[in-house]
């Protein structure tokens, strides 16, 4: 029988090629997605730090618009211009300044001669009142004085807080002298929202000098480097008191980003209607990072889930199909043991049907010889020729053994079978042990017969299955015949249906035959010259016309063959 190729079931790893492929694919798209997300958050965080600039913007310009025309009005006021004589300034003009301060939340209205010299204020006898201070020296005073208005940023030389300053010019009694109005607006409280928004927000000057800011640290310092020039002049005004001017790290990058403090931010810019100042919002970069990483892991996770359940499902398929393949491989496979075995039992058929042909010739040609010796036995026990009773009695169970197996023969040749009876199996081992006494004596064989506690019955034709057991002992004697200390043991096991007939040696074994291979006929483990190779194959057939079988028992020690045979059921004996 042709030996079954080896086939190794799925591997349980996946091929480096297509997992490095997949591993390829799922980075690209990790890539793909990455970039794709940056881009997305990128226009998305412009669009909003744009909305939000706008926003600041506007809160910007409506805190310096909104007393704008303040200076102008009083400008105009009798009370504070031409009936006014400088030397000679009403002390209730304080009083009616700081009323009006408190309405309009101002920080402070003051009145200044030509020379800059406060003449009324609005915070008289306060701590940091201007009233007696000069102010000649800011832009403000000097440009209203030329007869326009002037608006300027700076910190108060005076109060020391921040303020966007609005002067009027006006003419006091007579026009012999001019003057200026001002007003001072508190911006502390817009730094302040700012500062408290966790936003990044800067206005910067038109001398890039940052003017509010919602990180202190940066106020008051100037995003390039300023001319020796402008930074003069601008200490000389006083413009951000003490303040050293130390330049601010920006860099712009691009038109819309820009470097501060090693920081990248996104940048979104406003012109504001006042001071030709500028308003920056300014939106970490990192922020961008931050949600693109968060989008890449999200997809790029569903990503690989979705290659993975593609490439399971894939291999899910792959595996039914193997299954599939394999089941028809395995019914394939079967299929072609079936045929083997019928190829085999064909063989066999053939070697019985010779057998068969020549049991046939065996059983003719024995035939008449051996009812001649019956004859014979006959005449020689009538003329009282043999002496013995016991030889007489020998010879003629010897004839009727013979006749008997060649009567086994005609049953092997035509494939017929006679009626079952009742036998006890004792008695079947009993005559096999009998047969082979001699044998057994002559070769000093310890051996050991079957011990039935209790009868067991079976239904079979004896002489059939005495020559199947003395067939299977003779095997176990020839076994043993080369053996220091040789043994044959023969035992019984009784089962619910069944019985079990183990007959074991102690001889060299099976030489690495198969059950198969001894049942063949003419196989032979004994040396040539020493049996036909037929006693199993007879013993075989005999037992399966018996509905039973033969199978190898342990090998280690010797050979064991144990006869299955059934036990009676009712109605069997009928």
């Amino acid at each position: 029988m042709s030996t079954e190729p080896h086939i190794e079931r799925i591997p349980g790893k996946m091929r480096p090629s297509i997992l490095g492929v997949l591993i390829v694919t799922v980075v690209l798209a990790t890539v793909a997605t990455f970039f794709g997300a940056q881009r997305y958050f990128e226009l998305l965080e412009t669009r909003a730090a744009s909305n939000r600039m706008v926003l600041y913007l506007r809160a910007l310009n409506e805190t310096l618009r909104q007393h704008q025309h303040l200076p102008f009005v009083l400008a105009r006021d009798s009370r504070y211009s031409e009936a006014l004589q400088p030397l000679a300034v009403e002390f209730n003009i304080n009083d009616s300044l700081n009323l009006l301060a408190q309405e309009a939340r101002l920080e402070a209205i003051y009145l200044m001669d030509a020379s800059g010299l406060v003449l009324a204020t609005s915070n008289a006898g306060e701590p940091y009142s201007f009233l007696g201070q000069n102010y000649g020296f800011r832009p403000y005073f000097q440009e209203a004085l030329k007869g326009k208005r002037s608006d300027y940023f700076a910190i108060g030389s005076t109060s020391g807080r921040p303020g966007y300053f609005v002067a009027e010019p006006l003419s006091f009694a007579g026009h012999a002298q001019k003057g200026v109005i001002a007003i001072k607006l508190d911006v502390s409280e817009l730094q302040r929202s700012w500062e408290n928004d966790n936003e990044t927000v800067v206005a910067i000057n038109s001398d890039n000098i940052v003017v509010l800011a919602s990180n202190p640290d940066w106020l008051y310092r100037p995003t390039a480097n300023l001319v020796p020039e402008l930074r003069r002049s601008i200490l000389e005004s006083r413009q951000f008191g003490s303040e050293p001017l130390h330049p601010l790290s920006w860099t712009p990058l691009d038109k819309n980003r820009v470097a501060v403090g090693g920081i990248n931010y996104i940048l979104a810019s406003g012109s504001s209607d006042w001071r030709g100042w500028t308003v920056h919002y300014l939106q970490p970069e990192s922020t961008i990072l931050r949600q693109t990483l968060l989008a890449t892991a999200f997809f790029g996770g569903i990503i690989a889930i979705l290659v993975g359940f593609a490439t399971f499902l894939r291999s899910r398929r792959i595996e039914l199909a193997y299954t599939v393949s394999e089941h028809q491989r395995g019914e394939l496979v079967e299929t072609n043991r079936q045929l083997e075995k019928a190829q085999t039992e064909l063989a066999q058929s053939a070697k019985l049907a010779a057998l068969g042909h020549l049991a046939a010739s065996v059983t003719h040609e024995l035939g008449q010889p051996i009812t001649a010796f019956r004859n014979h036995l006959v005449a020689a026990e009538i003329g009282n020729e043999i002496n013995s009773p016991t030889t007489a009695v020998n010879l003629s169970k010897l004839v009727d053994r013979m006749e008997a197996i060649t009567g086994q023969f005609r049953f092997f040749a035509r494939g017929g079978s006679e009626p079952k009876v009742p036998v006890m199996l004792s008695s079947i081992l009993t005559e096999a042990e009998y047969l082979l006494r001699t044998e057994i004596d002559r070769t000093g064989i310890t051996f050991t017969a079957a011990a039935f506690t209790t009868p067991i019955e079976i239904h079979t034709h004896q002489v059939q299955l005495e020559q199947a057991f003395t067939n299977i002992l003779r095997n176990a004697i020839h076994a043993v015949e080369e053996v220091t200390a040789p043994e044959v043991r023969v035992t019984v096991v009784k089962c619910q249906d069944q019985v079990e007939i183990h007959v074991s040696d102690n001889g060299p074994g099976l030489a690495g035959a198969s059950l198969t291979d001894l049942q063949e006929p003419f196989f032979s483990t004994k040396p040539s010259g020493v049996g036909m190779g037929l006693g199993l194959a007879i013993a075989t057939e005999i037992i399966k016309d018996h509905g039973g079988e033969i199978r190898l028992g342990r090998t280690d020690i010797g050979a064991e063959f144990i006869v299955t045979l059934p036990l009676p059921r009712a109605g069997d004996l009928e």
